[in-house]
Parts: C-alpha cells; structure tokens; sequence
C-alpha cells in the first residue's frame, strides 16, 4: 500500500498544500435555511395550559390567545384541577340540586388563597368533547356560586 501522504504530494495541484477546503458558500446557505426555519417554528407564547392527557378537546377557529387563569378540567369520571382530583362525577351525576358540594367547597377554598390567578374571576374549562352538557353545566353553575363568573372552554385551534 502506498503511503498516503505521497498520494496526495503527487496528486495536489501546484499551490495548494493538500488539504481539503471546503466551500463555504455551500455550508453558509445551508446554515442561513436552518435558522430560518427555526426562527419561523419558534413560539413565543408557547402553551399557557398543558391538557389533561385523557381529554380530547374540541376545535375552534378563533384567534384570540388564552390568558392564564384558573384552570378546573372535566374527564370522563372526575372532576379535576392541575391533575389533583376533586369530585368524582358518580358522586353527583344522579342528584337532582345544580351544586357539586365538594367542588364548591374547594372553589370557597381556592378564591381564599390570595394568589394572582385564584383572584381572578375567570375560570378555564377543559372538557372532553363527549361529556354530558349536563356535567359541564353543573361545573358553571357551582364556580358561579363560588364567585367565579367569567367562563372559557378550551379548545383546539384549527389549521
């Protein structure tokens, strides 16, 4: 096998030492589409409320960003805010009265805190599409006894 450095001695080309330069132009504009891209990807909002992983939120079309607020999510069988549980819905679904006892008590306690979400009266639902409107109506109607009164449903924008 030949040595390799004599390869290149005999092969370069007159001025040049016989090492590889790459063109910059190339790498430049490769580099320059990248950060455009990523420039154009990037979100500066980012997402004021993760959802619940077992809720299949509904699409709307409207533009306007979410503020952050008090957040309280409806699954399937409970009642839940930041993934702490706060009724179960079998508790309360056959009862004939509006108020969810345990929901109010615990809404009382939240309006309490002092913090600067739990001072608004705003309250963000997440609830999944296939729930009853029965439940989501029982939810308003308990944070509005607990002097909560502006509602908003989260929802999916679409594309």
């Amino acid at each position: 096998m030949k040595n390799p450095i004599s390869f290149l001695k005999t092969h370069a080309v007159e001025g040049v030492d016989g090492t590889f330069r790459p063109q910059l132009t190339s790498l430049i504009d490769v580099m320059t589409i990248l950060l455009v891209f990523l420039i154009k990807s990037f979100s500066v909002e980012g997402n004021l409320i993760t959802p619940s992983p077992d809720l299949e939120l509904p699409i709307s079309t409207s533009q306007k960003p979410p503020k952050p607020v008090f957040s309280l999510e409806i699954s399937k069988s409970a009642i839940l805010s930041e993934g702490q549980p706060i009724a179960q819905i079998d508790d309360f679904k056959n009862n004939d009265t509006l108020l969810i006892p345990m929901l109010y008590d615990w809404m009382l306690l939240q309006r309490t805190k002092g913090d600067g979400v739990s001072e608004s009266k705003d309250v963000l639902i997440q609830s999944d599409r296939e729930s009853e409107f029965n439940i989501v109506k029982r939810v308003m109607f308990t944070c509005s006894k607990a002097g909560f009164s502006d509602f908003s449903v989260l929802v999916i924008e679409e594309e």
